[in-house]
């Protein structure tokens, strides 16, 4: 890795991989199942900054590269939570109109709590090793 930023983006790296370790999202094996595909992932790194561009975090996510996923082989549903605009906009006038104070809240992790149907089977992505040592 080639970065002004370098060290930040391992630092961000370890903290993804922590996170996948403390929500059990993996386990390492051996060898694929019979008929199992190895799925391709990627790194997506992104910098968070302040309203006055400020970097203020480093943040990096391991996805699956969607385009090699097959619809009722690998996954059966997709879901985002996102909340729509409409949605946002009347919980604050309601709140609002109530006298209630409101606070944000950004789930670090949110995408790991759901249980999947299914198993995936994943390469570990490069600067991600299975244990520690390794």
């Amino acid at each position: 890795m080639q970065s002004r930023y370098k060290q930040q983006w391992i630092k961000a790296l370890a903290e993804e991989r922590q996170s996948l370790i403390d929500r059990e999202v993996f386990k390492v094996v051996d060898k694929l199942p019979p008929g199992a595909k190895l799925l391709e992932l990627k790194v997506v790194y992104k910098q968070k900054k302040n309203s006055q561009g400020q970097i203020v975090r480093f943040k990096c996510r391991c996805t699956a590269k969607g385009y090699s996923q097959i619809e009722f082989v690998h996954f059966y549903d997709t879901f985002a939570l996102v909340a729509a605009r409409s949605y946002v906009c009347t919980v604050i006038t309601y709140a609002h109109g109530h006298g209630m104070q409101m606070r944000h809240l950004d789930v670090k992790t949110a995408f790991l709590y759901p249980k999947l149907r299914e198993e995936l089977y994943m390469r570990m992505p490069e600067g991600i090793t299975a244990y520690d040592g390794e």
